[in-house]
């Protein structure tokens, strides 16, 4: 039977989520989030979901996954047909749109922050990083995805992903390691490159955020395949369908020689068959913010995903949340003794 998989990728703490809120006042009520949390088995993983998937895309009989890949190489590896400069003797980087404002006392990275361009803004970008740091070490390019390309001389240094710093400053988040320096001072030339840029004229001029510079992140090594041999899945008959867009998960998948689809609006039965596991990744990163999120999680995936175990028509239900992996399958619904908590306690 098949396996469904629930990423809820772009969490890590629920902890300030609604911190003016006390005791869970205003909240909303997920009552199956909560028995999923109650009755599952709870393990935790050496990282974040990225090295659970990648362990998994090991796993399917095509994989080409390599174990000292760094996050930014899978996805070079996956989107582009020539070997980028920097690749084999130099750095790579995700380098994601961003748009920091000013607080009181500090700059933050906005919530909705995490830009996504369309692809006639990348290519625009793409040609004036090549004109204005033309004689520099730094190459720039589109794949087509939320996150772009930065090539440049081999500096071990690098930022955490973006999303851990949604609303929040992002100080902690910024290039550290030997080379922070030089990434750092890079960062701050992109800034005043982008600052009056046509660009971000037109962006504003359309109500859209403006780009403040790109978060350069994913040089580090590829956490998952050392570090969850003891949690990797057995090999599968066939690769999973993945559904859902996240620059790297789709790297894995096209790796694989295959391709993710798009996020249905709702869990549907039908995407889970006979020896078919479906993987839905399902982004918790939302303009409404997370409970708001969850909610819809609540109300559109789990009553059919749960509906769909009942009736055994899955073998195990999945779920990945920050460093966390849920696992139910269909005897453990009757451990009917768990008592539920409150998501947002579970989730701090």
């Amino acid at each position: 039977m098949a396996e469904l998989v629930f990423i809820l990728a772009d969490f890590f703490s629920a902890a300030d989520a609604d911190a003016d809120r006390s005791a869970g006042a205003g909240l909303p009520a997920l009552p199956l989030l909560e028995t999923l949390f109650a009755r599952a088995h709870r393990s935790t993983l050496p990282s974040d979901w990225r090295g659970w998937l990648a362990a998994r895309a090991a796993g399917a009989p095509a994989g080409r996954t390599s174990p000292d890949a760094s996050l930014a190489q899978t996805v070079a590896a996956a989107f582009s047909t020539d070997a980028p400069a920097g690749q084999a003797s130099g750095g790579l980087w995700l380098a994601s749109p961003v748009h920091y404002f000013a607080g009181l006392d500090s700059v933050f990275l906005h919530a909705a922050g995490l830009l996504s361009l369309e692809a006639a803004e990348q290519d625009a970008l793409v040609a004036d990083f090549e004109r204005v740091f033309r004689g520099s070490p730094w190459t720039l390019r589109s794949i087509g995805r939320r996150e772009l390309l930065l090539a440049g001389p081999a500096i071990a240094a690098g930022g955490a992903d973006p999303a851990q710093f949604a609303g929040c400053d992002p100080s902690a988040g910024l290039p550290s390691g030997l080379g922070a320096a030089t990434l750092r001072g890079l960062g701050a030339e992109m800034e005043m490159w982008l600052y009056e840029h046509p660009l971000n004229l037109e962006r504003r001029g359309r109500g859209d955020l403006p780009v403040t510079t790109l978060w350069l992140w994913g040089a580090q090594q590829n956490p998952g395949l050392s570090a969850t041999a003891g949690l990797q899945p057995p090999m599968h008959a066939q690769p999973a369908q993945l559904y859902g867009s996240d620059t790297y998960a789709e790297a894995l998948w096209r790796l694989q020689g295959g391709a993710a689809r798009p996020l249905p609006a709702a869990f549907d039965a039908a995407a889970v068959g006979p020896g078919a596991d479906a993987i839905f990744m399902y982004s918790l990163l939302q303009p409404q913010g997370l409970s708001a999120a969850l909610l819809q999680f609540e109300q559109s995936w789990l009553p059919g995903a749960l509906r769909s175990l009942r009736r055994r028509r899955i073998a195990v239900l999945r779920m990945l949340v920050g460093t966390q992996l849920y696992t139910l399958r269909w005897l453990d619904l009757a451990r009917l003794w768990r008592r539920r908590t409150p998501w947002w306690e579970t989730l701090a």
